[in-house]
């Protein structure tokens, strides 16, 4: 069931606005085009392709998981 989270869509979106100056290094990083990334945060791209939405939310996941601070990292079970 779907309970008020957010989609992967709008997650990216959030995100590359929040990160709009690091467009270029996330680009390279992600292997995403910067004319793409530059599109779907100005508006002109409101649905892009499945795969470029999975890159960029796998980009930010793996971003996600290696800026948290080891206090708060998960602990294997």
């Amino acid at each position: 069931m779907y309970c008020n989270k957010e989609s992967w869509l709008t997650m990216v979106c959030r995100r590359l606005r929040n990160e709009k100056g690091r467009l270029r290094v996330i680009a390279r990083d992600s292997g995403v085009p910067y004319s793409t990334l530059t599109k779907i945060v100005s508006g002109v791209v409101s649905d892009p392709r499945v795969s470029t939405v999975q890159t960029l939310f796998d980009y930010f996941a793996d971003r996600s998981e290696a800026h948290t601070p080891p206090e708060f990292a998960a602990v294997p079970r």
